[in-house]
């Protein structure tokens, strides 16, 4: 019989963000900085995880993740829409999920988990719908990525 388990892909929890989510205003979106690379390695599967600094969180409080994949001309990711912080929500074509965090005061932590993900270079889009601005500092996106494994 057959054993599936999973596999550690090319990231064990990596940051992905630098200093874009600071600030960024509620019903904003913005592009995360770092490109995550998947040409090569192919990992199939991807958890998001978020540990937003202490900010006073109100309804509809999530914050919503999109992948945006590089584009055949080599230098566009999605829409293109996201370079910097603009009013969201991006396009829905884009849209892998939401972490909802509780509508109170204070730090929020979540993960959003196995999440598929295509092959190729892409990067991330964060959509602030927490009630508020994000805080100004102590905002950070990791990532790992893995695969299933049949022996």
């Amino acid at each position: 019989m057959a054993t599936e388990k999973w596999v550690l892909g090319t990231y064990n929890w990596t940051t992905i963000n630098s200093t874009e989510v600071n600030s960024l205003a509620n019903g904003s979106a913005v592009l995360l900085a770092n490109v995550i690379p998947n040409g090569t390695n192919l990992d199939i599967f991807m958890d998001i995880s978020i540990a937003i600094g202490s900010a006073a969180f109100a309804a509809p409080n999530y914050i919503g993740f999109y992948i945006y994949p590089l584009n055949e001309d080599g230098s566009t990711y999605g829409d293109g829409r996201y370079g910097s912080a603009a009013g969201g929500p991006p396009p829905s074509n884009y849209w892998k999920g939401n972490i909802v965090i509780p509508a109170t005061t204070g730090a929020q932590v979540g993960t959003l988990q196995g999440t598929i993900l295509p092959p190729g270079d892409l990067k991330i889009v964060l959509y602030n719908q927490g009630g508020i601005a994000l805080a100004s500092g102590s905002n950070t996106v990791k990532i790992r990525t893995y695969n299933r494994s049949i022996a």
